[in-house]
């Protein structure tokens, strides 16, 4: 059980995962449809090997919650796992185990996914367990209090008692302000520990129904099969009607955002956030003729030439080569129902200011887009991505997590294929125009992080 963490670093394999997946199956294996009840299934034939992966998506997370009731999503996909009104707690993860597969779950701002793998004899087995944990959840009051305990011991490892978790969170707060990516995935801890089990049972009642569920199949796996099981454990739900989902539009940004948080820590370092475009359910066919798409692909191979920890300008020429900084790295979103944006982390070396380094990596930046870079790096850029999504063909798991990501932000499955047309015809020129509206200073959210003693 897992948060999905906001920030993807600047490869075209994370960046653009969704090379690695649509192109990791073709359209003759795949079949997408939808039952009666508005579930959503997809089944990918792939017998290359006698496994079987099941990737069940409900399409909520953290950006649909409410304020006071941050967390409940995650602390709802730990309840999951303990008991239903035929299994007994931890059964779930008991019978995968005898099984000899292997199973966990996420939550991001978008959804929250539910995966298992095993050998293909077991299919309807998990195909039974999801279903029933989809549909007959006990909430057992202390069951609940032992998840959130769980939960808060999360939080405190992973942002209270971490440097780096704890000036992303401040971060995303300072430079959101109306949009709902402001709040963590994991919640706020003042609001987990306040959280009811009536907040929880409500969430499940609300979102996990047939009509917001996608049921991902993919494997040793006859496809008249699957949708057989599929209907026989889900055709007799019934359709629910979905709250309305407010866009809650981020405002203009008008002018720099500057915080400065202190925490015990080793080392001082920098976080920089400009708002970017990013492919939503609105965003138009995947294009280069749609200046959305194209700059959203434009973006990224700016990334990957910036923060590459191979190529990347910036790591060349302050890591290796001047030495003023420690490490640089670069992530983004890409596809979302929230806002988008790119982030750069900097670490100093020592000696060297965090003004300073700021200074030296903007000026990096303004020659990088104003001076046109070689051709042999945009085309290293563009071999590299196809490579990516070579390699991940033999990964089942990856595959289905990357087509839940497209599914759950309503795009279609053939963007896959559609992307990296997009890349091959991305120039300097496209990078440098997107470049020059997305990374202005009076646009950029700034943290600088100080470390303190240790009490």
């Amino acid at each position: 059980m897992c948060i999905n963490f906001f920030i993807k670093k600047a490869s075209f394999f994370l960046i653009f995962a969704i090379s690695s997946t649509c192109f990791g199956f073709s359209e003759r294996n795949t079949s997408h449809q939808r039952l009666e009840n508005g579930l959503s299934l997809i089944i990918i034939e792939d017998h290359s090997a006698p496994t079987v992966v099941q990737m069940t998506i409900v399409q909520v997370g953290s950006i649909d919650e409410v304020n006071g009731k941050t967390g409940v999503a995650h602390v709802l996909e730990h309840m999951m796992f303990k008991r239903t009104e035929t299994r007994k707690e931890g059964e779930f993860s008991k019978i995968i185990n005898k099984l000899g597969g292997i199973e966990n779950a996420f939550t991001s701002k978008e959804i929250t996914g539910y995966h298992q793998q095993v050998h293909k004899n077991n299919l309807e087995t998990i195909i039974k367990l999801e279903a029933d944990r989809m549909q007959n959840l006990i909430f057992n009051n202390n069951d609940f209090e032992k998840e959130k305990k769980v939960v808060l011991q999360e939080r405190l490892l992973r942002t209270d008692d971490n440097p780096k978790g704890l000036a992303y969170e401040a971060l995303f707060a300072q430079a959101f302000l109306a949009s709902p990516v402001r709040r963590p995935i994991i919640g706020w801890r003042d609001d987990i520990n306040n959280l009811t089990i009536s907040d929880a049972e409500q969430w499940y009642r609300t979102w996990y129904v047939p009509n917001n569920i996608t049921v991902i199949i993919a494997g040793a796996v006859e496809t008249k099969q699957v949708e057989k099981l599929i209907k026989k454990y889900y055709g007799s739900l019934t359709k629910v009607s979905l709250p309305s989902r407010k866009p809650q539009k981020e405002p203009p940004q008008t002018g720099q955002r500057r915080i400065r948080l202190s925490a015990p820590a080793e080392n001082k370092f920098i976080l920089k956030l400009w708002k970017a475009p990013v492919i939503s359910p609105e965003s138009g066919e995947m294009l280069y003729e749609n200046e959305v798409i194209r700059n959203v692909v434009a973006m990224a191979v700016l990334g990957t030439i910036l923060g590459d920890e191979d190529t990347g300008v910036l790591v060349k020429n302050l890591v290796r080569g001047s030495r003023k900084a420690a490490s640089i790295s670069i992530g983004s979103s890409w596809m979302s129902r929230g806002p988008g944006y790119f982030v750069l982390d900097a670490t100093p070396a020592k000696g060297t200011s965090l003004s300073e380094l700021e200074s030296e990596i903007e000026n990096e930046i303004k020659s990088l887009l104003r001076d046109k870079f070689s051709d042999n790096d945009l085309r290293r850029v563009k071999r590299q991505a196809k490579a990516d999504q070579i390699f991940q063909k033999d990964s089942l798991m990856s595959q289905v997590r990357e087509i839940s990501t497209v599914v759950s932000n309503g795009r279609e499955l053939n963007d896959g294929k559609k992307w990296l047309k997009v890349l091959d015809k991305i120039t300097f020129e496209d990078i440098a125009s997107v470049g020059e509206t997305v990374i202005q200073e009076e646009k950029s959210t700034v943290l600088e992080f100080y470390p303190t003693r240790a009490n």
